[in-house]
């Protein structure tokens, strides 16, 4: 999730021409876009991970308290829960970027695929 995240993010900020003097406006002295962009690269993948962290305790935690199964997924609750809260992020990202609104909907399904579905199947090989 995290190379699919930092490669929509990395094209919404190349694809942007004026991004890089934007940047440098709103920066203190000292920090340089190039420096912001550096730690952008480097701070998303831990964070991606942990999400997933997140992600497994609260499944485990789902899994605990209503173990049905349903959607192509071991757990129908948390499954429905992931649909749910990306077809909502998915919405939110129309409205506030039409131009980009297709990166959302890639980001967004790939999310709910691999934490609604890849999740549930990877924890159930225990």
């Amino acid at each position: 999730m995290a190379t699919v995240f930092l490669g929509v993010g990395v094209y919404i900020l190349v694809s942007n021409r004026d991004t890089y003097d934007r940047l440098g406006k709103f920066l203190p002295q000292g920090i340089s876009p190039a420096l912001v962009m550096l730690f952008f690269v480097m701070a998303v993948p831990p964070l991606w991970a942990l999400l997933g962290v997140i992600a497994g305790v609260l499944y485990r935690l789902a899994d605990e308290s209503s173990p049905n199964a349903g959607l192509g997924s071991s757990n129908f609750t948390f499954t429905l829960t992931i649909l749910c809260f990306s077809a909502l992020v998915t919405l939110i990202l129309l409205f506030i970027r039409k131009r980009w609104g297709w990166l959302g909907l890639i980001t967004t399904t790939t999310f709910a695929g691999i934490f609604g579905w890849l999740l549930p199947v990877l924890a159930g090989w225990r």
